[in-house]
C-alpha cells in the first residue's frame, strides 16, 4: 500500500507539473520540480485549471498520513 500511495502521488505531481507548463506558467513548473511542495500552493492560487489533479494530490497526501507506522517500516 505504501508503495502504491507513493507512486500515485508521484504521478499527480508530474500531472500539476505538466499541467503549469501546458498553462504557460514556466516559473510554476520549474518551481514544482525543484521545491514539491509548491504545488499545493499552485493549486490553490490556479484552480480553475488545476482542480482534478490538486484534489487527487491532496487524497494522496491524506493516504500517506493515515499509514501506520507499521506500514511505514516496511519501507526499511
Amino acid at each position: 500500500m505504501v508503495y502504491l500511495i507513493g507512486i500515485l502521488w508521484t504521478i499527480t505531481w508530474i500531472w500539476l507539473i505538466v499541467t503549469a507548463f501546458k498553462a504557460d506558467q514556466v516559473a510554476w513548473g520549474v518551481a514544482m520540480i525543484i521545491f514539491p511542495p509548491s504545488c499545493y500552493l499552485y493549486g490553490t492560487l490556479n484552480w480553475s485549471k488545476a482542480s482534478k489533479p490538486f484534489i487527487v494530490l491532496l487524497i494522496m497526501t491524506a493516504l500517506m498520513f493515515t499509514l501506520s507506522p507499521e506500514e511505514v517500516d516496511q519501507l526499511r
